[in-house]
């Protein structure tokens, strides 16, 4: 067989295994990391993301961002609060401040190295439940969280939108670890510190529902990103290339 046509025939069987293999049951595991961020000296304006330095050493600057949200819930509330989840901003940054968002308005939220824009949410009142999908199948996730004092729920997202079963985590308030700077949105009479926490999923997803369920989790008020990924089909496709070329260096070598 010729070389060119067994490259074909393993990116054809890339494809077959990829389409045909059944999700791996995966869970989060959990990491702390230092973020780097240009502004951090004035809490109410831009605060743009340089590079984060995981635990372990890993240095990143280079992000996938969201791209796309779909609100399962935000009950609204009487008055002026209308979210619970609404978008905020520094007092003197750029971004979108809407009490009740819609899903538009939380991408350009979220969908930015801009760490002082933000999801707000409220301290008592009702549920706010977002799915958030990224610009590429992803699994690290750096989360920010104005106040340490708050709790998030975190699920994973497969590539049809649906959360994976026994995926959910929980960011509560003790995990969160300090960022190094703090942020003063328009929802706020003055600067809170932010804190930060890491999540890696065992397989790329597209995206998460992230929720606040009222009093319990005292309205956390997040940004997320997400570290750039090789795509899992990529992968794949590059270890069967890759055994090939070694069947294929074996049976010329065999016929010389």
């Amino acid at each position: 067989m010729a070389l060119t046509n067994l490259l074909k025939g393993s990116l054809v069987a890339a494809g077959l295994v990829i389409c045909a293999a059944p999700a791996q049951a995966a869970g989060f595991s959990q990491f702390t990391f230092s973020t780097a961020a240009t502004g951090t000296a004035n809490p109410k304006g831009d605060i743009m993301l340089q590079s984060v330095t995981k635990s372990n050493g890993t240095h990143l600057n280079s992000f996938n961002l969201v791209t796309g949200a779909l609100i399962q819930a935000n009950t609204a509330t009487t008055g002026t609060q209308q979210g619970p989840g609404s978008t905020d901003h520094g007092d003197d940054a750029s971004g979108t401040a809407v009490e009740l968002p819609n899903e538009a308005q939380i991408v350009a939220s979220l969908g930015n190295l801009n760490l002082n824009n933000i999801i707000d949410t409220e301290d008592s009142r009702g549920k706010s439940i977002f799915d958030v999908v990224f610009d590429k199948p992803v699994n690290s996730f750096f989360f920010w969280e104005r106040g340490m004092n708050s709790d998030l729920h975190v699920e994973a997202l497969d590539s049809l939108g649906n959360v994976i079963a026994g995926t959910a985590f929980e960011i509560t308030r003790d995990l969160w670890q300090s960022a190094g700077y703090k942020i003063d949105t328009t929802e706020i009479g003055g600067a809170q510190n932010v804190g930060s926490y890491g999540l890696k999923f065992g397989q790329n997803v597209a995206g998460l529902r992230l929720s606040s369920f009222g009093a319990a989790d005292n309205g956390p008020d997040y940004k997320v990103v997400a570290a750039k990924t090789p795509e899992a089909s990529s992968m794949a496709a590059l270890g069967l290339i890759a055994g090939s070329l070694v069947l294929a260096k074996r049976r010329q070598a065999a016929k010389a």
